[in-house]
């Protein structure tokens, strides 16, 4: 996608902030972070007045939100509230919006609450620009305008910065997976040894094999109603203290 040039000052922190975008679950920022930056970056888009974004939840709403200034935060509560608007109509799969007129009448049916608000607000357009990765909608950015919209440059420095955004959006849900498995396997892994470890001790008082060690620590785990994981601890815990376990066989 070619991208029209802007003021040198400007465009070197709209590049600069694309590459953040996408790298910041890497660098551990929260999609708070994530969002509010969103938000502000995209303000500097000649054109843009205000700008907010908000992430959509699993009930198709908007769930968490960044907004540049209290005027487009209580727009996009009204939207969250009323489950109408323009970052609604993007979490549904309508597609980008740009420069849509407030005073339209077709505004004022499709958004009656938001159209009237964002106009007490001083906004006269807005432009909806999805979050979106692999069709996978994750939320929606709004533009507000005042006295006129965004020009074809401004529209691809925003739907860049969206894209970015979504990007690194989706990088954090890959990140946060891996740690979930990491931990998962990491649990796995430390009751394998507490239960190994409980075994061998039980096969050395009892005077037993393993196998019927550990049918003793299941049987003794099922009768008490524990888990098997959390008698192996106790045993691990009190290694001199297996009276509980019959002694089924004497050592030689």
């Amino acid at each position: 996608m070619s991208i029209e040039p802007l003021d040198t000052t400007r465009s070197q922190e709209l590049a600069a902030n694309l590459l953040a975008l996408v790298d910041a679950p890497a660098q551990g920022e929260s999609e708070e972070h994530l969002l509010r930056r969103l938000a502000r970056v995209t303000s500097l888009v000649p054109g843009v007045e205000a700008a907010a974004c908000s992430l959509i939840g699993p009930e198709g709403t908007p769930w968490r939100m960044a907004a540049t200034d209290e005027r487009t935060r209580r727009l996009e509560c009204l939207q969250a509230e009323s489950r109408v608007g323009p970052c609604l109509d993007i979490a549904r799969g309508k597609g980008p919006l740009a420069n849509i007129p407030m005073s339209h009448p077709h505004s004022r049916t499709r958004w009656p609450r938001f159209t009237s608000r964002a106009l007490s607000e001083g906004f006269t357009a807005v432009t909806a620009l999805p979050l979106v990765h692999q069709d996978r909608a994750l939320g929606a950015l709004d533009l507000y305008h005042q006295h006129g919209g965004l020009g074809p440059a401004g529209i691809r420095w925003a739907r860049l910065l969206a894209d970015a955004t979504a990007l690194g959006l989706a990088h954090r849900d890959v990140l946060r997976d891996a740690l979930v498995r990491g931990d998962q396997l990491q649990n796995a892994l430390n009751s394998r040894v507490l239960i190994e470890q409980a075994k061998g001790i039980l096969t050395e008082r009892l005077g037993c094999d393993l196998q019927e060690a550990f049918e003793q620590l299941r049987g003794h785990a099922r009768a008490k109603r524990m888990k098997l994981v959390d008698l192996a601890a106790l045993v691990v815990a009190d290694a001199s203290d297996t009276s509980a376990f019959p002694r089924r066989h004497q050592a030689p």
